[in-house]
């Protein structure tokens, strides 16, 4: 439990709010100036911290926040951050914490889609497509057996139309052997190239320079992710593990299908 805590004070929370659903317009603007100025509190107390998910909890006077794969608790008042599960034993004892981390789940896809597309491209290596139709994002880690076979498939997935945008995962940690070869790879005149070299020959420079790599790494923990290849499709939908060129891209048609009726519903409700 101290682990933990003391994991909360240094994590550098995601900038980003979720807005409670209220049926009056009025009362939504209430309720995100509420959620704000909780928010701001929090940053006032820990000025080093940014909130991240945050929504009312059932607990009058409790907040949720999720931040670094976990969910916490903080008071109305910013004075008191708490972690572990909140039972609710009104009419049965019924995970209340475990609930509100399966409606986070449903909300991430627009969070990762939104901040995947404030990154820049130059930050990543990507294997473009000749007739480009989808853009893939992938968080690889060169030691990662899926990973090498994913990359081994690139000239599959070319063909389909699909462009594959890396971004680096050490899983192993920041300043181990994996991360390493990650900064060679990020570093060399000819990243594509150097990927190729990682991943087919096992062969690695020992470029260095300013890197994203960290960046990469903060984003798997505010993402959710906890495995490598780690594939996240246009609308944010994350999927773990390896795909063959042609389930993935049976996979993003169902993606684009799903984002094309969540349009066509908004378009309706907004008439």
């Amino acid at each position: 439990m101290q682990n933990l805590i003391r994991t909360v004070f240094i994590i550098v929370f995601m900038g980003f709010t979720l807005n409670s659903f209220a049926s009056d317009s009025e009362q939504l603007t209430e309720q995100e100036k509420e959620l704000e100025q909780v928010k701001m509190l929090l940053e006032k107390r820990i000025p080093s911290l940014k909130v991240g998910l945050i929504s009312k909890s059932p607990v009058e006077g409790l907040y949720e926040v999720f931040a670094d794969g976990q969910l916490l608790y903080v008071s109305d008042d910013a004075k008191f951050l708490f972690s572990g599960s909140i039972f609710s034993i009104e009419n049965g004892v019924q995970n209340l914490s475990k609930r509100a981390l399966s409606k986070i789940d449903s909300r991430l896809d627009l969070y990762r889609k939104e901040k995947l597309s404030s990154l820049d491209e130059s930050d990543m290596v990507i294997f473009k497509a000749a007739e480009e139709k989808y853009k893939v994002t992938v968080f690889t880690d060169v030691d990662c057996g899926y990973c090498r076979m994913l990359h081994e498939e690139m000239p599959g997935y070319n063909k389909l139309g699909i462009t594959v945008r890396y971004l680096g995962y050490p899983r192993s940690g920041i300043g181990s052997s994996s991360h390493t070869k990650l900064v060679s790879i990020w570093c060399s005149k000819d990243r594509n190239e150097a990927m190729n070299k990682a991943k087919g020959e096992r062969t690695f420079g020992s470029d260095t320079c300013e890197n994203p790599l960290v960046d990469h790494y903060k984003l798997v923990n505010e993402f959710r992710i906890n495995g490598t290849p780690a594939i996240i499709l246009a609308s944010g939908q994350y999927l773990p593990g390896y795909s063959k060129p042609e389930q993935l891209l049976k996979l993003i048609i169902a993606d684009e299908l799903k984002i094309a009726k969540l349009e066509a519903k908004k378009s309706s409700e907004a008439r």
